[in-house]
Protein backbone atom coordinates (compact mmCIF):
# COMPACT_ATOMS: atom_id res chain seq x y z
CA UNK A 1 0.00 0.00 0.00
CA UNK A 2 2.74 2.28 0.74
CA UNK A 3 3.91 2.37 -3.35
CA UNK A 4 0.12 3.00 -3.80
CA UNK A 5 0.30 6.29 -1.72
CA UNK A 6 3.53 6.98 -3.07
CA UNK A 7 2.15 7.22 -7.03
CA UNK A 8 -1.36 9.33 -6.09
CA UNK A 9 0.97 11.48 -3.87
CA UNK A 10 3.07 11.63 -6.88
CA UNK A 11 0.38 12.13 -9.16
CA UNK A 12 -0.63 15.03 -7.50
CA UNK A 13 2.04 16.91 -7.54
CA UNK A 14 2.65 16.47 -11.01
CA UNK A 15 -1.01 18.08 -11.83
CA UNK A 16 -0.33 20.99 -10.04
CA UNK A 17 3.06 21.83 -11.55
CA UNK A 18 1.03 21.39 -14.81
CA UNK A 19 -1.25 23.63 -13.67
CA UNK A 20 0.96 26.30 -12.09
CA UNK A 21 2.93 26.05 -15.65
CA UNK A 22 -0.48 26.24 -17.77
CA UNK A 23 -1.08 29.18 -15.30
CA UNK A 24 2.07 30.97 -15.69
CA UNK A 25 1.82 30.37 -19.62
CA UNK A 26 -1.70 31.72 -19.72
CA UNK A 27 -0.59 34.71 -18.02
CA UNK A 28 2.26 35.00 -19.93
CA UNK A 29 0.21 35.19 -22.80
CA UNK A 30 -2.58 37.56 -21.80
CA UNK A 31 -0.28 40.21 -20.77
CA UNK A 32 2.45 39.59 -22.86
CA UNK A 33 0.27 38.99 -26.35
CA UNK A 34 -3.40 39.41 -25.47
CA UNK A 35 -3.58 43.17 -24.09
CA UNK A 36 -0.89 44.88 -25.89
CA UNK A 37 -2.34 43.70 -29.18
CA UNK A 38 -5.71 45.59 -27.91
CA UNK A 39 -4.39 48.46 -26.87
CA UNK A 40 -2.24 48.70 -30.11
CA UNK A 41 -5.75 47.98 -31.99
CA UNK A 42 -7.37 50.66 -29.81
CA UNK A 43 -5.13 53.21 -30.64
CA UNK A 44 -5.05 53.16 -34.18
CA UNK A 45 -8.50 52.67 -34.26
CA UNK A 46 -8.58 56.49 -32.71
CA UNK A 47 -5.68 57.70 -35.29
CA UNK A 48 -7.81 56.26 -38.25
CA UNK A 49 -10.83 57.71 -36.84
CA UNK A 50 -8.71 61.06 -36.20
CA UNK A 51 -7.58 61.57 -39.70
CA UNK A 52 -11.25 60.87 -41.16
CA UNK A 53 -12.75 63.63 -39.07
CA UNK A 54 -10.24 65.70 -40.56
CA UNK A 55 -10.52 64.50 -44.10
CA UNK A 56 -14.19 65.24 -43.63
CA UNK A 57 -13.70 68.58 -42.13
CA UNK A 58 -11.29 69.49 -45.59
CA UNK A 59 -13.82 67.84 -47.65
CA UNK A 60 -16.59 70.11 -46.10
CA UNK A 61 -14.70 73.28 -46.35
CA UNK A 62 -13.72 72.40 -50.19
CA UNK A 63 -17.45 72.10 -50.65
CA UNK A 64 -18.49 74.89 -49.01
CA UNK A 65 -15.68 77.30 -51.11
CA UNK A 66 -16.59 75.44 -54.18
CA UNK A 67 -20.28 75.84 -53.31
CA UNK A 68 -19.73 79.69 -53.02
CA UNK A 69 -18.14 80.22 -55.83
CA UNK A 70 -20.36 78.52 -57.70
CA UNK A 71 -22.74 80.96 -56.30
CA UNK A 72 -20.53 83.64 -56.97
CA UNK A 73 -20.33 82.89 -60.69
CA UNK A 74 -24.23 82.16 -61.34
CA UNK A 75 -24.53 85.58 -59.70
CA UNK A 76 -24.69 87.98 -62.72
CA UNK A 77 -22.80 91.07 -62.28
CA UNK A 78 -23.58 94.56 -62.00
CA UNK A 79 -22.61 96.57 -65.42
CA UNK A 80 -19.69 98.83 -64.39
CA UNK A 81 -19.30 102.14 -65.94
CA UNK A 82 -15.77 103.95 -65.78
CA UNK A 83 -15.45 107.28 -65.18
CA UNK A 84 -14.24 107.71 -68.55
CA UNK A 85 -18.10 107.65 -69.73
CA UNK A 86 -18.63 110.23 -73.00
CA UNK A 87 -22.01 111.53 -73.80
CA UNK A 88 -22.78 111.27 -77.21
CA UNK A 89 -25.41 114.14 -78.69
CA UNK A 90 -27.19 112.97 -81.69
CA UNK A 91 -26.32 115.42 -84.79
CA UNK A 92 -28.76 116.42 -87.49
Amino acid sequence: MHYKDSLYLCLAMLKTVLLLLLAYIAYRFIFGFVIPVSKATRSVRQQFKAAQDQMEAQMRAQQGYAQSQEANQNRPNPKKFSSDYIDFEELK
